[in-house]
């Protein structure tokens, strides 16, 4: 989400950056008594003072800022993936956080599943409380969902982690032409 919020902000940023200088080119030419350069202002001062509240142009207008302005401070306010885990302290002194990144525990899972037999592909994503294996084999026979499963719950007791993710896996199978 972390991505989704800087591209929302880069783009607000640049509209908002051009339409600020916009208005101020617009300005500068009235004061001088110049040509619009982009937006008739004859025309739109016109327009806005025949405009009310009741107007359904004006009432659009407003539902669409107040969604637009919603929709950004969800997107905000939400919390992304993590960017490291907490590890149990083990042997560290009291008061000393261990943590793990996300990647590097997503990486050492997806070692971990490729490790099985059978198993041709497999991607982790962890989450702040689950995490999901995506798991791509090319058989069926000798249960390779258990056997993943078996995997991911044996990585994450040996990270320490088994009680703080919730794992969910799931299996593709590919046929072999």
């Amino acid at each position: 989400m972390r991505a989704l919020n800087r591209v929302l902000a880069t783009v607000l940023a640049l509209v908002l950056l051009l339409g600020g200088l916009l208005v101020a080119v617009e300005i500068v030419l009235a004061r001088l008594g110049r040509a619009p350069l982009a937006v008739p202002r004859d025309r739109w001062g016109a327009w806005v003072r025949d405009q009310t509240w009741e107007t359904p142009a004006v009432r659009a207008a407003l539902v669409l800022v107040t969604v637009v302005g919603l929709l950004l401070l969800v997107a905000a306010l939400r919390r992304g993936r993590p960017a490291a885990l907490a590890l149990p302290a083990g042997a560290a002194p009291p008061g000393v956080r261990v943590s793990a990144s996300r990647r590097t525990v997503e990486r050492a899972l997806a070692d971990a599943v490729r490790d099985v037999d059978g198993v041709v592909a497999a991607r982790a994503l962890a989450g702040r409380r689950r995490v999901t294996v995506l798991a791509r084999s090319m058989t069926r026979s000798g249960d390779p969902e258990r056997r993943v499963r078996e995997a991911v719950d044996e990585r994450l007791r040996s990270l320490g982690l088994a009680g703080s993710l919730r794992p969910r896996v799931v299996v593709s199978y590919e046929e072999r032409s």
